[in-house]
């Protein structure tokens, strides 16, 4: 007798799903490597774009070597765009001014500064991929004469941390204030950069990831800034400097006073103001670097991120602050909590109970009203809410929890007043 072994279903389905997965393995990886040819190919052109521009502005008089309209003033587009093949590559053409203390003489004793040229050639593309290709050439003056031949004067920029050490790697941006359009910007690796400029001024910029930021101001922006956009004059050194450090955090808590065991206080508002000026307004006053409304949430509370190190004070609606009294100091890369303790001329606190056994209900709806009054809330895990601020007079409240008799009352305020309210259990 010959016996014969068939397939179930399930064997069938396992087969397939394997086989599945084993081409799905091979249809990714064949896309993979499209992607990964077509992208080296265009890399390959786009390298040879950039080494043919490099090739030819090396042929240039040192002279004419610049970006039209720009300094140094040349020939050269700052952009263009070239079709290769059906694709469209950018190139993007810089030049700047280098001055190098390597020739052993540093500005001002360098009557000379600008003491090459850096040319950048970007070449980039968008297709279904896209990227991009940097090369970077020096070019020298064949003479002093050369050299010293551009008028302009030098902007020394550095950027420090909240301690006084150097920040490393800050992004420099040097702007012309009235476009906002990014003249050049550099990433120095020491935090600090010498550009050459021709004369005028301009507007300086200093970011870093995960850090605070700093610039100069115009007057159009505030009437006396502090630190006002540098003047660059010919044949002169322009000095400025900048502190930026790690950003932080702050979580605000509002609650009542000690004697009533710290009840929270939700939706408080305020505002946090930051002891940093950019300047003056036309009345000499001052206008903060931060300055922002707060309010907290239900729970009493708001988070609040990316607070530059400084030292902040509170400024609140309708409230007396107990603590702090001052102001409260923020470190850089600092999350710190803060509890302000508040109080105010009349307050609340309901403390809502079960009439037998006295522990408290939590969630507990209340609600208070008087004239032109009338605030919904809810009972926390002590069985208390607080209402704050309060006018001086006769309220009425209504109590309402789950599997309790509905309460209604009224109670009258005056200064701190407490109020322990007892709810029956439905039988």
């Amino acid at each position: 007798m010959t016996r014969q072994k068939a397939f179930t279903l399930i064997e069938v389905l396992v087969g397939t799903f394997l086989v599945l997965v084993v081409f799905l393995g091979i249809f990714t990886a064949y896309q993979l490597g499209l992607k990964v040819v077509g992208q080296s190919k265009y890399k390959i052109t786009a390298t040879a774009i950039a080494s043919g521009e490099l090739e030819q502005i090396k042929n240039l008089s040192y002279d004419v070597i610049g970006v039209i309209g720009g300094f140094p003033e040349g020939i050269l587009e700052a952009s263009k765009t070239k079709n290769i093949n059906g694709i469209d590559y950018t190139v993007d053409i810089r030049v700047d001014y280098i001055v190098d203390t390597a020739d052993g003489i540093s500005f001002p004793e360098d009557n000379c500064p600008n003491d090459y040229k850096k040319i950048e050639v970007k070449v980039s593309w968008t297709d279904s991929l896209s990227g991009d290709v940097k090369l970077v050439a020096d070019i020298s003056p064949e003479t002093l004469a050369q050299e010293c031949d551009e008028e302009g004067g030098i902007l020394l920029i550095q950027v420090f941390d909240a301690y006084g050490i150097m920040i490393a790697s800050p992004l420099i941006e040097i702007k012309d204030p009235n476009t906002d359009q990014t003249i050049k910007m550099v990433t120095p690796d020491d935090g600090s950069h010498f550009f050459s400029l021709s004369p005028n001024n301009y507007k300086v910029v200093i970011t870093k990831s995960g850090n605070s930021t700093s610039r100069t101001y115009g007057i159009e922006e505030v009437t006396n800034p502090e630190k006002p956009h540098p003047i660059v004059l010919d044949g002169q050194l322009t000095e400025v400097s900048f502190s930026i450090d790690r950003l932080s955090s702050m979580t605000i808590e509002t609650v009542g006073p000690e004697e009533l065991e710290y009840p929270i206080i939700s939706n408080a508002g305020f505002y946090l103001t930051g002891a940093k000026l950019i300047g003056t307004d036309i009345n000499e006053d001052p206008v903060y670097k931060y300055s922002e409304y707060q309010i907290t949430n239900e729970s009493g509370q708001v988070a609040i991120s990316n607070l530059e190190w400084d030292s902040y004070a509170f400024l609140l609606d309708n409230f007396n602050l107990i603590d702090p009294i001052g102001s409260v100091g923020l470190a850089p890369n600092e999350n710190k909590t803060v509890r302000l303790v508040l109080q105010a001329d009349n307050s609340l606190l309901v403390t809502v109970q079960d009439l037998e056994t006295s522990e408290p209900i939590f969630s507990a709806e209340t609600r208070l009203i008087g004239s032109e009054y009338d605030i919904i809330q809810y009972t926390d895990e002590d069985g208390k809410t607080y209402y704050i601020p309060l006018g001086s007079a006769v309220y009425n409240i209504d109590i309402v929890a789950p599997g309790y008799n509905t309460y209604s009352g009224s109670v009258s305020v005056s200064g701190d007043t407490t109020k322990v309210i007892n709810l029956q259990r439905i039988e």
